[in-house]
């Protein structure tokens, strides 16, 4: 169609005189030229796939910090000199054992754990409200992560999360999380796991992947051929945009929902 119309448009000025034929038949080439770099450049820019079925899951990240059940800090609520230090920093201590003891009080350990820190030491005089010693639960030590607002709409206890150190990337251990709840304006969520390695300590960091989708037979389309809420989509060789609903979504793939996507569409993606 596009040929039987130039061809017409020659014909008429070709009637009309050379050199307006001539001219003509620049402009043509020209355009011509033009459509046609336009078309390589488009391939150079943008690649075409099919959407196709199959499993995604979404995660939110954070880093987050190992953070002991219990702790307990050793305070004197009036002036005290320290006479006697019984448990220093890494050692264990059962529960009811001496931890420090004043020339007024002795002070137990309230739970097994660990000693963490000492502030003091012995025939020093501690003013009120000082901590002394600082002891923690080591055995069963849960994550804390500081998430924004838009991830911890999405989170809720019982969800899957999967941890990782960095003195232990080879190893993913799994967890749960426990608690959502905002604590001085940050939102926090915590994560427990039976796997937690012995060598994981209190206050190591570690990252933290929460599964807060999780899909097995999607309609999947790339990240990247979504814009602005519309995707490209090639039906019977003419471009059309297309709004579509996003539902799961990866680092590389996102679910489509609804029927206005097919896999028999084929669907435009930029490659810059």
């Amino acid at each position: 169609m596009f040929r039987r119309i130039l061809n017409g448009i020659l014909k008429y000025f070709k009637k009309k005189g050379s050199e307006d034929y001539s001219a003509v038949r620049i402009a043509i080439a020209l355009i011509l030229i033009a459509i046609i770099m336009g078309a390589l450049a488009f391939r150079r820019n943008y690649e075409t796939v099919h959407p196709h079925r199959g499993p995604i899951v979404e995660a939110v990240y954070g880093l987050g910090t190992v953070t002991a059940d219990r702790t307990y800090n050793v305070k004197t609520g009036v002036s005290a000199r320290i006479e006697k230090i019984y448990a220093r920093p890494g050692d264990s201590v059962s529960e009811n054992a001496p931890l420090i003891r004043t020339d007024s009080l002795l002070f137990r350990a309230p739970f097994a754990g660990m000693v963490t820190s000492m502030n003091f030491e012995e025939n020093e005089i501690v003013m009120p409200g000082n901590p002394i010693l600082t002891m923690r639960t080591v055995d069963k030590p849960h994550i804390e992560l500081v998430m924004d607002q838009e991830s911890v709409l999405r989170i809720r206890p019982g969800l899957r999360a999967e941890l990782s150190f960095e003195t232990l990337r080879a190893k993913k251990i799994e967890g749960v999380v426990r608690r959502v709840y905002s604590s001085k304006g940050e939102f926090i969520v915590e994560v427990e796991s039976s796997e937690m390695p012995e060598e994981v300590l209190p206050d190591m960091t570690a990252d933290v992947a929460i599964e807060v989708a999780r899909r097995d037979d999607a309609l999947l389309i790339p990240q990247k051929a979504v814009q602005r809420g519309q995707v490209i989509v090639i039906r019977h060789g003419l471009r059309k945009r297309i709004p579509v609903s996003i539902g799961a979504a990866d680092a590389e793939w996102v679910e489509i929902l609804g029927d206005d996507i097919s896999t028999d569409d084929t669907i435009v993606v930029p490659v810059k």
